[in-house]
């Protein structure tokens, strides 16, 4: 039978002795007692036994169990060892108490004894978890069978024992901290109190990797790479390296210790006499049976025949809170308002077994923005205590949400979640990532309190969507609970778009966007929706488009809603990107699987989404606002932020002068401005090049937009010397677009390729 170890919540620091030196680490060290506090009946029992019949054995106390210190204190170079001496178990107190040594390994930091001490005597430091194994390791064959079923994965440089002793090669990665930022201010007791959580600003990859070795009495925080599912992993003290041994963070968590690619940090010291070769160093863990939950949560995110992908990726945020769900979603907004006159709170931060709530910030009855900014930065950084609820004191209902994230996989930076009914300005999300918060849940934004605002409510201007993409790329989530029309829906701001759950699984997948734009009038839906929805359909079916087809466009009606209602009904992905609409009498759509909503004033940069992710543009009969959506578009396509391709003008009626085609002026306009243009005695030459314009192709119905894109899509390369464009330009077209996190179509690829 097998058996999960025991491991406690955080144990405290509360009495530590006087400053004393260890000739053999040659490091400051200290003596202190270490206190688990309102203990189980079935942990004290199990301490006082494991503690009794480690004296009539003879062994040492670390045989039966071990302290796992805080990942941010060995990152620091604090290490936190039991000294041996028998444990102090108390019924009536509910207590366990640990005699223990602190040692500061890092010599950077001089006085970080000291000013633990201090921290100390102000109260207890939250400092780490007891590990008592109940059960022997998972052995040899039980891991190959976990790496067999996609359970666990390991990177290329690890062996593993008969006994199930994994050891893993140490990358090529090492992390540097600014001893001069630690010593500013609270810095330093800030990073104690947070953990790793408060230590992002201080610590940083180092340039060079690893040096050739660690020399005596240094320390190093290195790196490893290990995904584990239903399992709990502890690093084994020694390493395979005589004298250099492992910090005080030893304890891996199934299901959170998730994505390959995540540098797991390890701390290591140098006890020896002589400096240890790092090639080939590595650390030693052994793999232990999970508790009851995590093996539940096992069952529930790693599906047959995708664990591996799972823990490849890391266990999302997502997977694990049910966060795209509107019921589960919208109970982490009870109590919060949209107004200060409605009573209620303004958010509140949620992490594992703690959440705090934020009031609205007024002073004589009126709301101060600024203030409240300020009043989040504050409750961020954990320095007001109001507001702060732990244990029993948090309601039911929020229990499960709070439990789960202690689970998030990845580099775990989502386990802290913030929630409002607005999204606050850029600079205040700057500081909450800061401040270890990796989640933003809102229910709209740019609307401030007591302004009438018809939700959905979501505009973007240019700098907040920025931003957004910024923090994105930094690992920050973003989630809206939109509600409109009697709906629900939870979207994700992913790769600068709001997604549903289904848009985000689908999106990766697009490499071909086609844009459409036209009138916003709906006296055309008879003329055009029949052909257009017949356009769609041979898009699709064609064989190399199919599931990696989109279209785009605005989020009015018109044309743009004939367009969204035909690929809805095709099952095509689509994307709906759109300005101020409603300022203007229109409602904007919120179907498509992905959409973003702009300012007026950032009208340039919901230009730039649309025509940067679609190859293909389809100007359909249009206005002012269509005519400059083709300007946009050719510029972009000029300066090389869009690939050369075919942009097709269609007018099935003729609606220009005497029944000529529509676009017919616009396109001859192009084509005199790319002229060898002469006049007056001066020779001007062409004001743009040609090929720009041999890219624009009227026609007179779908079928014949169609053949000419199918022709692009079948022989791309063959459209390029037939138009007159040069290679390069499409090379360098290509790799802005992937500069900016552009899919590219396969068959443009080959294209280029095999030029």
């Amino acid at each position: 039978m097998t058996v999960s170890p025991l491991l406690t919540g955080d144990g405290q620091l509360v009495d530590i002795g006087d400053i004393r030196y260890n000739d053999d680490l040659a490091a400051p060290q200290a003596f202190g007692l270490m206190r688990f506090s309102h203990t189980s009946d079935a942990l004290r029992g199990l301490v006082r036994d494991l503690r009794d019949r480690a004296v009539r054995e003879s062994r040492p106390l670390t045989d039966f169990m071990d302290i796992s210190g805080r990942s941010g204190h060995s990152r620091i170079g604090l290490d936190i060892h039991l000294t041996g001496e028998a444990p102090q178990v108390s019924d009536s107190a509910r207590t366990v108490e640990l005699p223990v040594a602190v040692t500061a390994l890092n010599a950077a930091l001089a006085e970080s004894l000291a000013d633990l001490r201090g921290l100390c005597c102000d109260g207890g430091v939250d400092f780490g978890r007891l590990f008592i194994p109940r059960g022997p390791a998972v052995g040899r064959a039980g891991i190959a069978e976990a790496m067999e079923r996609g359970w666990l994965l390991l990177p290329q440089r690890h062996s593993v024992a008969e006994d199930g002793v994994v050891e893993i090669v140490l990358e090529d990665l090492r992390y540097i901290l600014s001893a001069r930022l630690l010593g500013v201010g609270r810095n330093f007791a800030e990073m104690v109190v947070k953990g790793k959580h408060g230590l992002g600003i201080f610590q940083s990859l180092a340039p060079t990797g690893l040096p050739d070795a660690l020399a005596a009495k240094d320390f190093m925080v290195g790196a490893v790479h290990i995904a584990l599912g239903p399992f709990t992993a502890f690093l084994e003290r020694p390493t395979n390296r005589d004298g250099v041994f492992h910090l005080a963070s030893r304890l891996l968590d199934g299901i959170r210790t998730t994505g390959i690619s995540t540098p797991r940090q390890v701390e290591l010291y140098n006890s020896g006499e002589a400096a240890a070769e790092t090639d080939g160093l590595a650390v030693r863990l052994r793999l232990y049976p999970p508790d009851v939950r995590v093996a539940r949560l096992a069952e529930r995110v790693l599906i047959a025949g995708h664990s591996r992908e799972v823990l490849a990726a890391g266990v999302d945020f997502a997977d694990l809170t049910d966060i795209f769900n509107p019921v589960a979603s919208r109970a982490l907004f009870d109590e919060v308002t949209d107004d200060p006159a409605d009573g209620g709170i303004y958010g509140r931060i949620l992490m594992p077994g703690k959440m705090i709530t934020i009031p609205w910030e007024q002073e004589e009855g009126v709301w101060l923005r600024e203030f409240q900014w300020r009043l989040i930065y504050e409750y961020a950084r954990g320095n007001v205590p109001e507001g702060v609820l732990e244990g029993e004191e948090i309601p039911k209902r929020m229990r499960p949400f709070l439990d789960d994230l202690k689970y998030v996989g990845g580099e775990q930076k989502l386990s802290k979640v913030f929630v409002a009914d607005a999204l606050p300005p850029a600079d205040t999300l700057r500081v909450l990532k800061r401040n270890g918060i990796g989640v933003v849940a809102a229910r709209g934004m740019g609307c401030a309190p007591g302004k009438t605002c018809r939700p959905p409510f979501f505009r973007m201007d240019q700098t907040l969507y920025e931003e957004l993409v910024r923090l994105e790329g930094e690992g920050m989530r973003f989630y809206l609970l939109l509600e409109y029309n009697g709906q629900a829906q939870m979207r994700e701001f992913f790769r600068g778009l709001w997604v549903t759950r289904e848009g985000r699984e689908h999106l990766p997948r697009i490499h071909t966007t086609m844009a459409m734009f036209g009138s916003a009038c709906d006296v055309l839906g008879p003329v055009l929706a029949e052909p257009i929805a017949a356009f769609l359909k041979k898009m699709r079916d064609h064989p190399r488009l199919g599931e990696g087809f989109a279209v785009a466009h605005g989020s009015g009606p018109g044309v743009m809603r004939i367009v969204d209602d035909a690929a809805a009904a095709l099952g095509i992905f689509r994307l709906g990107v759109g300005i101020d609409a409603e300022e203007i009498g229109q409602i904007p759509n919120f179907e498509p699987q992905a959409v973003a909503q702009f300012t007026n004033l950032a009208m340039n940069t919901r230009q730039d989404i649309l025509d940067r992710r679609s190859l293909f543009k389809i100007f359909n009969l249009g206005g002012f606002g269509t005519s400059y959506e083709v300007n946009m578009a050719l510029t972009f396509l000029k300066i090389g932020q869009c690939l050369p391709a075919p942009y097709i003008f269609i007018d099935p009626v003729g609606f220009g002068p005497g029944g000529e085609p529509f676009w017919r002026q616009t396109i001859q306009q192009f084509q005199t401005l790319s002229s060898d243009l002469a006049g007056g005695g001066h020779t001007l030459g062409p004001l743009g090049p040609r090929w720009v314009v041999n890219c624009c192709h009227e026609v007179g119905t779908y079928e014949e937009g169609y053949a000419v894109m199918a022709a692009f899509v079948n022989d791309p390369a063959a459209y390029w010397r037939e138009r007159g464009i040069a290679q390069s330009r499409v090379r360098f077209a290509r790799d802005n677009l992937k500069k900016a996190g552009v899919a590219i179509a396969p068959y443009i690829e080959e294209a280029l390729e095999g030029e």
